[in-house]
């Protein structure tokens, strides 16, 4: 009997916390619903990383899922590369030393850097180089990869972008250059006379209380860090611990047209305006999102590819707090076809897309045939690929991607037909024509 009467009393208390909790928390209801999705379907199985959820001071979700890469559980305190997200802290420093008087946004890589080897790109602006308006491009290349060990210092990139030709007028478009922010990290070092981490683990990591960060392999990226420092991060920069209120307007305004601030990417959801930045690799995954004018913070990071969990997870979230739009739905299209295709097999799969208008992503669809194509099984890749030409059938791209898993497949004459295809679509389409010639000339 005391027994039954202590479960009661935990029982009644539990939901005297839970009731406490929902009526401090203006987020109750979505989280909530997160956590009937992780409890109530796969997805607390298949997502291997780190939740956090904030607003503000208060902590509301932190939660770990699945395992790491050696197979060992991940909990709050696991670290996860930070791929791109780390250009948040150069775009940081930046505005630090802008305001501290020490370098204009308007000064050039030739003002800066005297020494830069490239003449033609010592005209770029600093504020070009935070957008990524630069007109300068990469550094990943097959050189790159190669010699990727040897990276010690933010130097020891420059040769594998310094003499590319600038391919536009700074200002004039935008190319996502993880290139242009390893300049700023050259330009941060030579103004403070610092390497590059240690100023971020004095004047960033250190001011927000980040313990568990860094040191990062460049300027553009890379490197650990955990859902809790992101956290912090995030905290500081809404606080004016790391800049002040003017830096942060300019950082989160779209200065060029591109919904890209100084370091921040800048989304539109329905009616909120959300800014941060995502980061992805092979095997990494995440994204720190705040919300203008309210103090909700998303982080996520995981140790998988983003379509391993990460994006399903992270679009189901952002649902949930912003409200579906047009680009949530079409994701949640691709899921259940391949889902459906999974279980049911193409014809079904098929059916479902034309009840769905063909409304489904190309890129998320064709990882998935990739995989199949990756282990193997040629005969999935192809059903897959067969689903992206059906909604995209009016594209020369799906035949042409087609045509490459046919050949893989030993099917030479149904290669031939998509490549006919894709060059009806395309005539001009050089590459196309010479696959297609290889292909007839090997008979």
């Amino acid at each position: 009997m005391q027994k039954v009467l202590l479960t009661v009393l935990c029982c009644v208390n539990a939901i005297i916390c839970n009731t406490l909790i929902t009526a401090q928390s203006p987020y109750a209801e979505q989280l909530i619903r997160i956590q009937q999705l992780f409890d109530s379907t796969d997805f607390g199985k298949n997502y291997h990383g780190a939740i956090l959820i904030a607003n503000g001071e208060d902590v509301l979700f932190r939660e770990a899922y699945g395992v790491n890469t050696s197979n060992v559980p991940n909990t709050a305190t696991t670290q996860y590369d930070l791929a791109s997200m780390g250009k948040l802290f150069a775009a940081t420093a930046i505005l630090q030393l802008v305001e501290q008087g020490k370098l204009s946004l308007d000064q050039t890589i030739g003002e800066l850097l005297p020494e830069y080897p490239n003449e033609k790109a010592k005209t770029i602006k600093v504020q070009h180089l935070l957008t990524h308006t630069s007109g300068l491009g990469d550094y990943f290349g097959p050189a790159f990869f190669e010699n990727e060990a040897n990276i010690k210092r933010i130097s020891d990139f420059l040769p594998y972008f310094v003499n590319d030709p600038v391919q536009f007028t700074p200002g004039e478009h935008m190319r996502y250059s993880n290139a242009g922010y390893i300049v700023l990290g050259l330009i941060i070092e030579a103004i403070t006379g610092q390497v590059y981490n240690t100023y971020l683990q004095e004047y960033i990591f250190h001011s927000a209380g980040m313990t568990a960060t860094g040191p990062l392999i460049g300027s553009a990226g890379g490197g650990p860090s955990t859902v809790t420092d992101l956290y912090r991060f995030a905290l500081a920069l809404q606080n004016q611990k790391l800049i002040g209120a003017t830096s942060f307007a300019m950082m989160t305004t779209d200065h060029f047209g591109h919904n890209y601030g100084y370091g921040m990417t800048l989304k539109q959801l329905n009616a909120h305006n959300i800014y941060g930045h995502n980061g992805g690799a092979p095997g990494i995954a995440g994204e720190l999102t705040m919300v203008k004018d309210e103090s909700l913070i998303l982080v996520t990071m995981t140790n998988r590819h983003p379509l391993k969990g990460w994006a399903q997870m992270r679009t189901h979230i952002q649902k949930e707090f912003f409200g579906s739009t047009p680009e949530m739905e079409t994701f949640f299209n691709t899921e259940e076809v391949i889902q459906i295709y999974k279980e049911k097999g193409f014809a079904e799969a098929s059916d479902l897309l034309t009840r769905l208008d063909n409304n489904i992503i190309d890129k998320n669809t064709f990882h998935y045939a990739e995989q199949y194509a990756n282990q193997g099984e040629m005969e999935k890749a192809i059903e897959v690929m067969q689903l992206i030409v059906q909604a995209y059938a009016k594209e020369w791209y799906p035949y042409a991607f087609l045509a490459d898993f046919q050949i893989q497949a030993g099917l030479k004459e149904e290669a031939i037909k998509s490549y006919k295809k894709s060059l009806e679509i395309y005539p001009e389409n050089q590459e196309v024509k010479r696959r297609l010639q290889q292909l007839i000339g090997s008979e």
